[in-house]
């Protein structure tokens, strides 16, 4: 009787974790970016709390923001698609040197100029004005295309990014080690 006992609650309590763990859900808390249009037309971007990365739902589509290795440069600057994880966009080259652009997944390749002046900057993009600062704040912009939508909401994303720090409870470690493995 005892056996059969202790049998009985050492299955139970071995079950009992297993479905605590799969009916648990678990998703951090976000900083939360609205985008409006004239129409009805409304994206939604959600900013993880220590400012790795960004989530943009436009229309049923969803697209993750992030600079490669979390270092703020252009060149390190991706767009993927979470459900077929597919690169949408990255950025490449640098405004010194003046082939600053973003390369979409479908060949099409927008240059992009910063323009500065004393109390801000613009970003001007093939068919106009992508983003603009003036006076430290954001400037209402309209935007030609999707592509459009994108750049402009990677340069709000860098833009938060970089004017706001991360709350101390937030700690990132990041190495530099590569495993060399070998080509077996």
């Amino acid at each position: 009787m005892k056996a059969t006992l202790f049998l009985f609650a050492l299955i139970f309590l071995g079950l009992a974790p297993l479905a605590a763990q799969t009916t648990a859900e678990w998703k951090p808390t976000m900083h939360e970016v609205t985008f409006s249009s004239d129409g009805e037309t409304q994206a939604k971007m959600e900013i993880d709390q220590g400012y790795r990365f960004a989530d943009l739902e436009l229309e049923e589509r969803s697209f993750h923001l992030f600079f490669n290795r979390d270092n703020a440069s252009l060149k390190n600057a991706r767009i993927v698609e979470p459900q077929s994880k597919l690169q949408i966009a990255r950025g490449k080259g640098s405004y010194f040197w003046g082939n600053a652009r973003f390369e979409f997944v479908g060949g099409e390749v927008y240059k992009i100029k910063r323009k500065k002046n004393v109390n801000g900057y613009e970003i001007i993009g093939p068919y106009g004005t992508l983003f603009k600062i003036e006076n430290h704040a954001m400037t209402k912009v309209s935007t030609y295309n999707e592509h459009d939508f994108l750049a402009q909401a990677f340069f709000v994303f860098e833009r938060i990014k970089v004017t706001q720090s991360r709350p101390s409870d937030v700690i990132i470690y990041t190495s530099n080690y590569y495993p060399v493995t070998s080509n077996k």
